[in-house]
């Protein structure tokens, strides 16, 4: 039997009930109406489960999950698994979208046989204020993928998966990596890699809505170690790739790297390495690597306190961490 539907869009739900009314009704309402809703939930401890199961009984194209564990990637994965149109698209449960955003996005990646199609994004406050970041010209831009992977590289472009409609082959070798945050920085340089042709819907219809005990705004320890390996894979992908060179390679690895040497400094400040002492191994291990790329690469201070972290740890920790908590 031939599908009905044309976009699967996946929704990760867990502990959002107050925001999952605005977020479900926004996907329901799309001027697209050929469309699988799939929520996602797990775990959670407010109504947000009883919110999917309801929107279940009342429409026929939501599929609710429930799973045992707890974790975003493992959501939008197993919403993979059970997808059944051959595009799919992600909105996250405590923001919402505007209605003619998969219409748009499908009729863009069809018509130009796209593998990967994206808008644009604006952050909702919770005063109400809404901020646009892009220049909305209503056009659809063919991308070229190198000048896409470099502006990804340089904070240009998002990285967000829920600005995007991805043809869901680009799934079949390359999912969410399970355990991990800044999933999106992790991979999407790498599916961007597999398509042959792209398309900027230079418009806006995902609304970010700001709280601030969101996944990525809780800046623990554990976020910014995460946030440092997806800085890790980033360099390595640019290498790999010839993405940069001379002083613009310069230039985009020592951004990187300061705002590496950044989330060290600030995870460090919050944690004893007792406590952090698998993922200070798993950081000194990515520092190392970097030393294997040419030296004229390097900012000359960064690649001393990149030397410094991996040969002289000890010394180093004393001096610019247990030191200075002594004086405080």
């Amino acid at each position: 039997m031939e599908n009905k539907y044309l976009v699967s869009v996946i929704i990760p739900v867990h502990n959002t009930a107050c925001y999952l009314h605005k977020c479900v009704e926004s996907v329901r309402n799309q001027s697209l109406k050929e469309i699988e809703i799939i929520l996602v939930e797990n775990m959670s401890t407010d109504n947000s489960a009883e919110i999917c199961d309801d929107y279940a009984k009342n429409d026929s194209r939501i599929k609710v999950l429930h799973l045992p564990v707890a974790g975003l990637c493992i959501a939008r994965n197993a919403g993979i698994d059970v997808a059944t149109a051959p595009y799919i698209g992600f909105v996250d449960s405590d923001d919402y979208i505007g209605s003619d955003m998969f219409k748009d996005l499908y009729e863009a990646m069809v018509n130009n046989n796209a593998d990967l199609t994206f808008c644009n994004y604006c952050y909702e406050y919770e005063d109400g204020r809404v901020e646009l970041l892009a220049p909305n010209s209503g056009n659809n831009i063919m991308c070229v993928k190198e000048e896409l992977l470099q502006d990804l590289m340089w904070e240009k472009k998002s990285c967000a998966v829920w600005i995007r409609l991805f043809k869901r082959e680009l799934f079949a070798s390359l999912r969410f990596p399970d355990g991990f945050v800044y999933e999106d920085r992790r991979n999407m340089h790498r599916w961007i890699m597999m398509c042959n042709k792209i398309v900027w819907v230079d418009k806006t219809y995902y609304y970010y809505v700001e709280r601030t005990n969101s996944i990525c705004h809780t800046i623990s320890p554990e976020n910014r170690y995460h946030y440092i390996l997806s800085c890790f894979m980033r360099l390595d992908f640019i290498h790999e790739q010839t993405l940069f060179s001379g002083k613009e390679l310069f230039d985009v690895q020592t951004v990187i790297l300061r705002n590496v040497l950044l989330q060290f400094k600030q995870a460090l400040q919050r944690v004893r390495p007792k406590k952090f002492r698998k993922e200070l191994a798993d950081i000194r291990k990515g520092f190392k690597h970097l030393l294997t790329y040419p030296k004229e690469e390097f900012d000359p201070r960064i690649y001393k306190r990149i030397k410094n972290i991996v040969y002289y740890w000890p010394l180093y920790y004393c001096v610019h961490f247990a030191f200075k908590k002594l004086k405080q």
